[in-house]
């Protein structure tokens, strides 16, 4: 009986770690779009970057996860009137990552 109750606690360990590892490849992700689409050279983040834009420290508190979201992508390609770059280009698994990092951001 010991040896199922550690195979089952074991089996259960192994369900969680995919998921964490999930979580940081997705934050990985995020971080690396930030730094990659330019993001910081209007933006500051985490004591880096520029100051033209808001600051992304916070942002999660000041737009929903929609707001950053069509901030990202909308069919008329148009963001801030013209202030920020087009992400049309973003995969679907990157604008997820990059919304769900941002909209973290408190």
């Amino acid at each position: 009986m010991p040896l199922i109750v550690a195979f089952l606690f074991l089996a259960g360990q192994l369900l969680i770690i995919p998921a964490a590892f999930a979580q940081t490849d997705a934050e990985a992700l995020a971080r690396r779009l930030l730094n990659s689409q330019g993001c910081k050279a209007c933006h500051s983040f985490e004591g880096t970057g520029a100051t033209r834009g808001s600051d992304l420290d916070k942002v999660g508190s000041r737009l929903t996860r929609e707001q950053l979201r069509s901030q990202l992508v909308n069919p008329q390609h148009r963001h801030a009137a013209g202030r920020i770059a087009d992400f049309s280009h973003l995969q679907d698994h990157e604008v997820e990552a990059l919304t769900d990092f941002l909209s973290q951001r408190r």
